[in-house]
């Protein structure tokens, strides 16, 4: 059986800010994970990521893109391996805040936001990446 949600456009963003979260964890290969916005008309606002397995050998990069793989690059998180305890927190930068704009579950150019997770050879490090939705005004 396929999950099919009802959808009700009365609320864009049922509470503010929406909030969607994902477990990135690297291995030797790049990958890309996309989440699927459940909104109507809203934008990603702000991120971070909680180390949730250590980063001991290079910083866990962690690319927030408009839509898919190699879409244009919305917020950058780096989990250096200088603060990786279980716990910590990094904060996402903006790296084009306009690429986080429009989104909208119903448009098929804008309805997910990839999680691009760069690979290193000893694939040790994970992070649960929160992403803040707000109303695009």
């Amino acid at each position: 059986m396929v999950y099919t949600a009802s959808k009700t456009n009365s609320l864009p963003v049922p509470t503010e800010p929406g909030v969607l979260s994902i477990r990135a964890t690297r291995t030797t290969a790049e990958l890309n994970m996309p989440v699927f916005v459940p909104w109507k008309n809203c934008k990603l606002v702000y991120a971070y990521a909680i180390t949730s397995t250590v980063v001991a050998t290079a910083d866990l990069e962690l690319d927030l893109e408009l839509n898919a793989a190699s879409g244009t690059e919305i917020m950058t998180i780096t989990v250096p391996t200088a603060s990786s305890a279980v716990g910590d927190i990094t904060e996402a930068t903006f790296t084009d805040a306009t690429a986080g704009e429009n989104l909208d579950r119903d448009d098929t150019a804008r309805d997910a936001v990839n999680i691009e997770i760069g690979a290193h050879a000893s694939g040790a490090g994970a992070a649960d990446v929160f992403m803040y939705f707000e109303i695009d005004s």
